[in-house]
């Protein structure tokens, strides 16, 4: 028998105490190596934070598409600012005024008033339109500018200034846009370029190259990327229709009051919308089915592939002939690669 307050005369006293530090080593360790693991996930996912998608463990990372549209939030006041509502006309009923029949909506591009919306169907008339401003000001028009390739509308309003929009320089397949429907901002995908359906053959610098969305959206509504820079306008079908065509006749617009395409003088289709063949192997380029500039060099049949240097696409075309008052083309004319250089001709639609 022992005392109950005295270990058994085979206990070490020493190893029995070591045991106990032992243990609680081990305990320290794993906490340290849980605080370490912590912190190193922390980290890769600051510095490397696509390391974090698909199946891994690390927590901390936030996926883009919830950044993109936070900035979304960031920008739609200012956008809205810059986006006014037209009415047909402006009514009265037992003495109270009201704003009938709202058209769409249009982005301010000048400061001193000129607005642009998609309105394909407009029929010539404006003096009856009215605009409603973001602040509830109501404005009145004093002209009017269609470009009837584009589908787009220019309106100048009266004694007017705001801020206007940026647009931005290209779009591209799976960019994050933002719609503006009935006065909200929808989130969508650009999925990807989709020629026109125009009849072939038309004229070189005509709209073709459009944007397929990732959902449906009312004609003529504003479509901006996440920078809140301007992408363009829908259009009938549902697709994009590009800032691009409003850029490029907006100096004339602003300056002129009037639609001016540079061109090169000619009709026809590009490869992109009907495939072209010479010598049994695969065209790029713009293939000339009529002449309609008589100080034109370019014959009927001649297929341009180059210009300034430049490969010609239904996409760059414009970006190749703006600014210019002369260019060099390489052309294949009856089966040989001939290199010319021609004027442009403004063509005017209005």
């Amino acid at each position: 028998m022992f005392p109950p307050h005295l270990p058994p005369k085979s206990c070490n006293i020493a190893r029995h105490q070591k045991w106990r530090r032992l243990k609680i080593i081990f305990a320290l360790t794993i906490f340290a190596l849980i605080v370490g693991m912590s912190g190193a996930s922390m980290m890769i996912g600051w510095i490397w934070p696509r390391f974090a998608e698909g199946d891994t463990w690390i927590a901390s990372y936030v996926h883009p598409a919830l950044s993109r549209v936070q900035m979304e939030d960031r920008v739609r006041q200012e956008i809205s600012l810059r986006i006014v509502s037209v009415y047909q006309s402006e009514s009265a009923l037992n003495g109270v005024n009201y704003l009938k029949q709202k058209m769409g909506d249009a982005i301010v591009v000048s400061s001193d008033g000129w607005v642009a919306m998609y309105k394909p169907d407009y029929d010539g008339s404006y003096k009856n339109f009215s605009v409603l401003a973001k602040d509830g000001q109501v404005y009145q028009l004093e002209n009017a500018v269609m470009d009837k390739y584009s589908g787009v509308l220019y309106l100048k309003i009266k004694n007017a200034q705001f801020d206007v929009v940026n647009f931005s320089g290209s779009i591209s397949a799976g960019e994050d846009i933002f719609v503006f429907n009935d006065s909200d901002w929808y989130h969508s995908v650009v999925d990807y370029p989709v020629m026109s359906a125009n009849v072939i053959p038309h004229m070189d610098t005509a709209p073709v190259l459009f944007y397929s969305l990732d959902g449906k959206f009312k004609l003529g509504d504003v479509v901006i990327n996440s920078q809140g820079t301007v992408d363009g306008l829908i259009q009938n079908d549902g697709s994009l229709l590009s800032s691009d065509y409003i850029t490029r006749v907006l100096p004339n617009i602003l300056s002129a009051q009037t639609v001016v395409y540079p061109s090169l003088g000619a009709d026809g289709w590009f490869s992109e919308e009907q495939p072209i063949v010479v010598a049994s192997s695969s065209a790029s380029g713009f293939a000339v089915t009529r002449v309609w500039s008589a100080g034109s060099k370019l014959r009927k049949g001649d297929i341009i592939t180059e210009i300034n240097g430049r490969v010609v696409t239904a996409d760059d075309l414009w970006y190749n002939i703006t600014g210019n008052t002369t260019v060099r083309l390489q052309i294949i004319r009856a089966g040989k690669t001939i290199e010319i250089e021609t004027k442009l001709t403004d063509t005017q639609k209005q």
